[in-house]
């Protein structure tokens, strides 16, 4: 569809018959069933500013010749626990990479429980105990979770019981701490380090 001029590409998208689009860029066409604050809450929430914001995201990526099929493989698997496992074990573990180059761009993300089992093993703390504690150990898990598993704000908040809003804070105030501790470095380059291997 490159030779298409770009509101004919989005026209498509929003005409399609199964698209969630129209609900994301217009409040008349929402549905019950969607949640559209998981994507929109990137963008400020379920306003009308957001939907405008996102809706001119739409148009830089459909500008810029984005291939679906790219952006989707180098980001996540997306689906249960269930799904990501039965995806992993027919198409990801014991495949060479150059044999299936899309597989690196599938490991580039880890699942939510991954990340916690780490924390758990290197810190002795689970979840719930990361949860009650306002320290820095917390930032360090919403940043993993964010950078390294792939969740957006509103999903890490939801987790920890808080609005997306802190979240972005948190991960602020430990990019700003880490250049001064030497200590909360190491402990993050460790979990880094457990996490991009495939033993967990």
């Amino acid at each position: 569809m490159k030779k298409v001029p770009d509101k004919e590409k989005v026209k498509y998208l929003i005409r399609y018959p199964w698209s969630s689009l129209p609900g994301f860029i217009s409040r008349r066409k929402k549905e019950w069933y969607i949640d559209y604050v998981m994507v929109l809450g990137e963008y400020g929430g379920d306003t009308d500013k957001a939907r405008r914001e996102y809706k001119k995201r739409i148009y830089s990526e459909i500008a810029k010749d984005a291939e679906i099929k790219e952006n989707i493989l180098g980001q996540s698997i997306l689906g249960g626990e269930a799904f990501i496992a039965w995806v992993k074990e027919n198409y990801i573990e014991g495949v060479k990479d150059r044999e299936r180059p899309s597989v690196g761009e599938i490991h580039r993300y880890r699942s939510k429980g991954d990340i916690l089992l780490v924390v758990k093993h290197e810190t002795g703390k689970d979840i719930d105990a990361v949860r009650a504690e306002k320290g820095v150990l917390r930032q360090i898990v919403m940043d993993l979770l964010y950078r390294v598993g792939g969740l957006k704000g509103p999903e890490i908040g939801r987790l920890f019981g808080i609005d997306y809003g802190p979240v972005s804070q948190e991960r602020k105030r430990l990019r700003e701490k880490l250049p001064k501790d030497k200590k909360l470095r190491m402990l993050l380059g460790r979990l880094e380090c457990r996490l991009s291997s495939n033993e967990i």
